[in-house]
């Protein structure tokens, strides 16, 4: 199982223009509209170049967090967990 670990957390507008494409294709799928002053927090799935953007507003729970993850055979690193569980639904 891969390991995600947390990037960072920044406004989208100051997204990396790399790692943009991932936010980008999540907030279609969650049919969001991109506000370019939304939180968002950015994991990294290690040993790979793979980003999962996480929105902090009307977040998801942190069990839902870990089920998609879990889906993509990954697993947040603990101090990643850490940090989000005080910024996600509990």
């Amino acid at each position: 199982m891969h390991v995600a670990r947390l990037v960072g957390i920044t406004e989208v507008k100051n997204v990396p223009p790399d790692v943009r494409p991932f936010v980008e294709f999540k907030a279609a799928v969650e049919e969001r509209k991109l506000d370019q002053d939304e939180l968002v927090a950015i994991l990294n799935i290690d040993t790979s170049a793979c980003f999962v953007p996480v929105f902090l507003k009307d977040p998801i729970s942190m069990a839902q967090l870990e089920r998609e993850l879990g889906s993509q055979d990954a697993k947040l690193a603990p101090d990643s967990k850490e940090v989000l569980s005080q910024r996600l639904k509990k």
